[in-house]
């Protein structure tokens, strides 16, 4: 059974994890997100093996905000065998939007590449604002000689990343749906908690990113991931990863002319988040 969107259902992507207490810490700080409660949960397990007692645990602490497992994705065969004994439903999420064959370069609408041109530029990496000013150039300059001194391995990753075809999508995204492309993906619209969107190249998010976003699917660590605003619960370049800080809950926000558009990427096997400011 493959299902790609759940009627009131919010995926929570655990695949990360590597042992149960794992699983448990970060299903407890995102079923904590208001948007997470009371609804039908979508799973993703990776490939940790769970008995049936600590899926009983997990199934119990999903059922404590009032909200139901709808199914599990998973690769582990120990699960599965727990899961069907508890009746949890397996399925594949998956709903995929293929990006289109072009024997050519594809048509885009020139005032969409115009207004993106304009807005998610090559600009600097801007930190906080209370942070020293020295450092930030320190760091900016680190940024251009790494840039400058590009291997061969990060220049084929760059070049296959531009020949990947573009999927528009014009629409929110809303929360238990999970839309994948292989090529890059420009959503104009917001991603609501819950939904998730993954790219083989990268992401841009003409509004408010929520939810999961992994750009460079397939291990491209050039991948980048744009937004007007930076609002995800968890975001994903290649096989880096980062998670909204403990602490940190926002699940509206406001919309306004205000945002300063924000790209993430990988720097020194993190990902880091910059303010793209016009020049």
């Amino acid at each position: 059974m493959d299902k790609g969107y759940i009627e009131n259902g919010f995926i929570v992507d655990l695949s990360n994890a590597r042992k149960t207490s794992e699983i448990i810490y970060e299903l407890s700080r995102i079923l904590d997100i208001p948007e997470a409660q009371n609804k039908q949960v979508c799973l993703k397990l990776g490939n940790v093996a769970l008995s049936q007692p600590e899926l009983v645990s997990i199934k119990a602490l999903v059922e404590s905000m009032d909200s139901e497992i709808e199914f599990i994705s998973t690769s582990s065969p120990e699960t599965i065998d727990s899961a069907k004994s508890l009746d949890i439903e397996i399925s594949e999420l998956e709903n995929v939007v293929e990006a289109p064959d072009f024997e050519m370069e594809p048509t885009v609408n020139p005032e969409v590449e115009n207004a993106l041109d304009k807005i998610f530029g090559d600009n600097d990496f801007d930190k906080d604002e209370d942070e020293p000013q020295k450092e930030v150039k320190e760091l900016e300059e680190s940024i251009a000689y790494i840039e400058e001194e590009d291997d061969e391995e990060t220049l084929a990753l760059k070049a296959e990343a531009e020949k990947l075809p573009t999927l528009y999508i014009k629409k929110t995204i809303r929360s238990g749906q999970s839309i994948t492309s292989d090529g890059n993906l420009i959503i104009i619209g917001d991603v609501n908690p819950g939904a998730e969107i993954i790219a083989k190249g990268d992401i841009t998010v003409w509004g408010i990113l929520g939810g999961i976003a992994h750009a460079g699917a397939e291990g491209n660590s050039q991948a980048r991931i744009r937004a007007l605003k930076m609002n995800a619960i968890q975001l994903r370049i290649a096989d880096v990863f980062a998670r909204r800080p403990d602490g940190v809950n926002t699940p509206f926000v406001q919309k306004t002319n205000e945002f300063v558009p924000e790209e993430a990427k990988i720097f020194r096997k993190n990902i880091i988040i910059n303010k793209l400011l016009e020049n």
